[in-house]
């Protein structure tokens, strides 16, 4: 039987590595993006949350095709992340995520929401959750996106996070044209899974994995740059 070979990059990263799934709280640009490019590193396992479906607008900056138009994001992920890899198996929760079902979340956590009051609810369940192996979570605008890295078992980083988030009122939409950039999605998620695989690779070796508390990129035409704040 045919089978995915994963052997080019398995010396960095490979399938037995991930011994958890990975949760991602939003199969949206970003979070389909991560899914997608997980898969093809070799992570086998997921668990997914999203309410929504896929629309018209959402396939140049998300994984999915014409044919899941009006279909939920949860199904339809699976159907893409398993017509490359038939081994994988997606946990899948057509729902928004609440803390109710923290027991759930169980391995790394990705939080690739849109509002921040939908992260303030998700902050009670990976509290201090034991469960969980670091929290990874992006922002996304048209041209700037960041990517945040959080030790869920450190107070300090866990409260400045909170204390950093914006009420949704405070945060100005930009027009309907300048919304998402496809560029920018796949260079913050492909940032994000070499993050969570390093993180792995790292627990396989027996070596301390100390990520950058926050990276930021900039893609304004006269701005291009990333640039990363360390933990304390």
């Amino acid at each position: 039987m045919e089978r995915v070979n994963f052997l080019r990059h398995s010396g960095f990263f490979s399938s037995e590595d991930a011994t958890e799934p990975l949760n991602i709280i939003g199969v949206g640009a970003t979070g389909s993006w991560i899914g997608l490019l997980a898969a093809k590193m070799g992570i086998l396992k997921f668990r997914v949350w999203d309410p929504d479906v896929v629309e018209d607008h959402n396939l140049p900056n998300q994984i999915y095709d014409l044919e899941h138009i009006g279909k939920s994001k949860v199904d339809s992920f699976e159907a893409v992340v398993t017509r490359f890899n038939p081994a994988i198996e997606v946990d899948k929760h057509e729902c928004y995520f609440t803390s109710k079902q923290k027991d759930l979340l169980q391995g790394p956590l990705v939080l690739t929401v849109d509002t921040m009051s939908a992260r303030k609810e998700i902050y009670d369940a990976f509290y201090l959750n034991w469960q969980i192996q670091k929290i990874f979570e992006t922002r996304l605008g048209f041209d700037y996106a960041e990517v945040n890295i959080i030790d869920n078992q450190d107070i300090d980083q866990l409260e400045e996070w909170k204390s950093n988030l914006l009420d949704d009122k405070d945060i100005p939409d930009g027009p309907c044209n300048l919304r998402t950039c496809t560029t920018l999605v796949s260079l913050i998620s492909s940032f994000t899974v070499h993050n969570i695989c390093s993180m792995f690779s790292a627990e396989r070796r027996g070596e301390e994995w100390k990520p950058a508390k926050k990276t930021i990129f900039n893609l304004k035409p006269d701005e291009l740059a990333s640039y990363t704040i360390k933990h304390r």
